[in-house]
């Protein structure tokens, strides 16, 4: 999301896990970007941004690489507490 961050722009990271590593002069400095985080945030802001992603043709579920039945949660857990992974996803059967 930083990489592609406009200049000037403001990127801001929801949520926890994971770490990132980065040389301020270049990646936010120089090109003058906003770099904010949040833990979590409202279900009225959730809601708000829910309905803007059709607006902005955006498509976050591109981001989830491992996908898991309810079942298997605890694996899921594993997998994200591992932090190798990119996002997972507990997404109800199909069929």
């Amino acid at each position: 999301a930083l990489a592609a961050t406009a200049r000037w722009g403001r990127c801001v990271l929801v949520g926890e896990g994971g770490a990132m590593t980065l040389d301020a002069s270049p990646a936010l400095i120089h090109p003058s970007i906003t770099l904010m985080g949040s833990w979590v945030t409202s279900t009225g802001h959730m809601a708000e941004l829910l309905q803007r992603l059709v607006v902005w043709d955006l498509h976050p579920e591109v981001v989830v690489t491992d996908r898991f039945d309810i079942a298997d949660a605890q694996e899921a857990y594993r997998v994200a507490d591992a932090g190798a992974s990119g996002k997972v996803a507990i997404v109800p059967r199909t069929g």
